[in-house]
């Protein structure tokens, strides 16, 4: 017994110590998400590609959460139903999701980087938390144009459309539901999304690392003013009005299929594609995004 406290004991003053380095190093992993490296000659190609048949792009600064410069490209088509705002994934920008664009030929579409990371990496990301003021900032914006609510669609994926339950919850606490929601893998709250990450870097072994978790998560929230508990997306869809599609992949364990139907319950429309990892269910289902999409967007009124 006693070489058995001898050796646990060690091993618990090196396990405290690697949680404390770890709570100290894992907040960088959310706070300075990894972005793709774009050259304008890029953006501008990807631009040009979805500019189709009598189509145009406008540039538009808006100021986004805290103020930071957001740059919203606005994709006008002729005789268009309304403006779809594409909502990208953690550790992407607007480039890497504007394809969708293509599914969408009936609508405008607006996009933007979360906090403008693309153009200003060092400003932090914060899944959600800031990122949410980005997305009502936009719509408001669209609103100033002329655009009613009710001709506003959003289309998010992963941590876009968990952003997306965010900024609707925010807007609808002033105003009419807009047009709709397509939204694949939602995540359900912050702390849940983060240890999901995790564990599929650690697998199993991610319990152990739960009081880093919490250290990072509380570190992160004081390093970038937000409160970690007002980033569940799970809790902002419990009263939304305005219409939602859900799509998941059931093998994604990035964003677990228990959580985007634990948002359904309060959302019905939900489409599994059982083999689909995350982020691959819009591309492995039956008949393509597009068509559900479009039956989504027909039951609105569109």
């Amino acid at each position: 017994m006693r070489l058995v406290n001898r050796l646990l004991f060690p091993l618990l003053l090196l396990w405290a110590g690697l949680t404390v380095v770890a709570g100290f190093v894992l907040p960088d992993q959310l706070l300075k998400a990894p972005m793709p490296s774009r050259t304008e000659v890029q953006r501008e190609r990807i631009r040009g590609a979805l500019a189709e048949y009598g189509s145009r792009w406008t540039r538009h600064p808006v100021a986004g959460g805290e103020g930071v410069p957001l740059e919203v490209w606005w994709l006008h088509r002729p005789q268009s139903k309304g403006v779809a705002i594409l909502l990208h994934g953690f550790g992407d920008d607007t480039w890497g999701s504007a394809a969708r664009a293509r599914d969408l030929p009936d609508w405008d579409v607006a996009v933007f980087t979360f906090r403008g990371r693309d153009l200003h990496p060092e400003i932090p990301s914060t899944l959600g938390a800031w990122e949410r003021e980005d997305v009502v900032r936009v719509e408001r914006f669209l609103e100033s144009q002329g655009i009613s609510r009710r001709r506003i669609l959003m289309v998010g994926t992963s941590m876009g459309a968990g952003v997306a339950l965010l900024a609707l919850a925010k807007l609808e606490q002033s105003g009419e539901p807009l047009a709709g929601a397509l939204l694949e893998s939602p995540f359900i709250d912050l702390r849940d999304a983060a240890r999901n990450h995790i564990k599929g870097t650690l697998g199993w072994t991610e319990v152990l690392a739960r009081p880093a978790e919490w250290i990072a998560i509380f570190r992160a929230a004081r390093i970038a003013h937000f409160n970690p508990g007002d980033v569940s997306p799970l809790k902002a869809s419990a009263s939304l009005r305005t219409p939602i599609a859900l799509l998941a992949g059931g093998a994604d364990c990035i964003t677990p299929l228990d959580g985007v139907r634990a948002i359904a319950l309060h959302h019905r429309d939900l489409t599994v594609v059982p083999e689909a990892g995350h982020c691959e269910a819009g591309a492995r289902i039956p008949g393509g995004w597009k068509a559900w999409a479009d039956a989504r967007l027909s039951r609105w009124g569109f």
